[in-house]
């Protein structure tokens, strides 16, 4: 019988006030998977968060919209350059053309939009804490404006790297923290992820004794079974595994530590203890596979839609699929397209999310490609909009100074939807590729407006 893991957190959360209250929980997670041993341990985590109004810089001139909530983050290093960044180019923040939104009004927006035609939400990705933006007034005065964001993903804190940093030692401060921040204007969360094969420990990727089957096996487990446990409903649902299929065609499974040394079943195993996690405790979230090129049909969407199948045709839970929707503009896949593939894996029983959505250009950004950018936005919304059990749209952060595609992809950028022309703690233009969503969300058909 595989032995508990404990971990108790003091944390002060109090989301609607200025000054947080004390609260303390504890979990007890005993760790049980059929033919597996786990290794008993114990991470007693204590986390204040404080919330409270910040000021703008005196400086710079005032916001373009949304409330106003800070916080003082604790320092977060990561070791991705795969996710979203603080730093960027000149070329990123202050183009040479710029191509800035219509819709002005100031009582509605994309969140708006999205929830009047039955959406959950029109979300985004932040990388909170540890990063500029929860010090950047202006960037923070836009995320807590519910009339635009009702949905928060965390980019990198609840990741393997920073959740279990040593062997059955859980550290969940940055979360609790992300979860505070976020929750204080009222936003749903997509938690993100529980195994993925980047942003991972060095005691996974380099163990000091080389890992079995078995070994590997209870760690992720433990892992997946711990979080779920822990985050409970506060999170609507859990990347459970991210991007575990390849891109090439005769490769189904990419290359990782998992996969070296479990298989291609540590993708069900991974499932399996979330699913243990969600009925022992009597959960809500929902539970789903994430990836990019799954968009629109080809055989990396195939593998996708098998993998549900198989999920399901063993009693184990998989509600939904994130379509990550990482694009390049003019070759984003067509509105059409996009809402066919959204079809074939609703057919089979789940819903679907566009969950990571960007559309970058080649730098320097032209009044061609700016136009072509607003189409795209325009069409992978629409395809949402189109189809009933996408339940909501999330872009991969808002800005584009902290956008991570020119430090990933050089010589692009300009992916997001707003900019901030002076920089980091400067006042956000938006641009046109806004008005694309907002188009797709009322029902207008899309172009520029002069």
């Amino acid at each position: 019988m595989p032995s508990a893991v404990t971990s108790t957190r003091t944390v002060t959360v109090s989301p609607s006030a200025a000054t947080c209250s004390a609260s303390t929980s504890t979990l007890t997670t005993t760790v049980a998977a059929s033919g597996l041993t786990c290794t008993a341990a114990t991470s007693t985590l204590t986390r204040t968060v404080t919330l409270s109004a910040s000021a703008p810089p005196s400086t710079s001139s005032s916001s373009t919209s949304g409330s106003s909530s800070s916080a003082t983050s604790p320092t977060i290093t990561s070791s991705s350059a795969s996710s979203t960044s603080s730093s960027s180019s000149g070329s990123n923040t202050n183009p040479t053309v710029t191509l800035t939104a219509t819709q002005t009004n100031t009582r509605t927006g994309l969140n708006a939009a999205a929830t009047s035609i039955g959406k959950l939400w029109f979300g985004t990705a932040a990388d909170i804490p540890g990063t500029g933006e929860a010090a950047d007034y202006y960037y923070t005065q836009e995320f807590n404006n519910t009339l635009d964001f009702g949905e928060a993903t965390p980019a990198n804190i609840m990741k393997y790297e920073f959740t279990e940093p040593q062997p059955g030692v859980f550290d969940f401060s940055g979360s609790d923290y992300f979860l505070a921040f976020v929750k204080a204007t009222g936003k749903q969360v997509r938690c993100h992820n529980l195994i993925c094969t980047q942003e991972l420990p060095t005691w996974i990727t380099s163990p000091t004794v080389p890992w079995t089957n078995a070994t590997l096996s209870a760690a992720l487990y433990r892992h997946v079974y711990t979080l779920v446990t822990y985050f409970g409903d506060q999170c609507y649902s859990w990347d459970v595994v991210n991007e575990a299929f390849s891109d090439a065609s005769n490769v189904t499974y990419s290359d990782n530590v998992w996969l070296a040394n479990i298989g291609p079943s540590y993708v069900q195993m991974a499932f399996q203890a979330a699913t243990d996690a969600v009925r022992n405790n009597s959960l809500a979230v929902k539970l789903y596979y994430n990836d990019y090129n799954i968009e629109y049909p080809g055989y990396k969407a195939t593998r996708a839609q098998n993998l549900v199948t198989s999920l399901k045709s063993q009693n184990i839970q998989i509600d939904g699929i994130g379509l990550e929707s990482h694009f390049i503009a003019g070759s984003t896949p067509s509105r059409a397209t996009q809402a066919a593939n959204m079809a074939a894996f609703v057919a089979l029983g789940v819903e679907v999310a566009v969950t990571e959505l960007d559309v970058r250009l080649n730098l320097p950004p032209t009044v061609a490609s700016e136009t072509q950018q607003v189409t795209d936005y325009y069409n992978t919304v629409g395809a949402c909009v189109d189809t009933p059990r996408c339940v909501g749209v999330v872009v991969w952060d808002f800005v584009d100074t902290y956008s991570w595609v020119p430090s990933t992809f050089p010589g692009q950028g300009y992916a997001d939807l707003f900019l901030q022309p002076g920089g980091a703690n400067t006042t956000l233009v938006k641009k046109a590729a806004y008005d694309g969503c907002f188009q797709a969300l009322t029902g207008q058909a899309v172009g520029l407006k002069m």
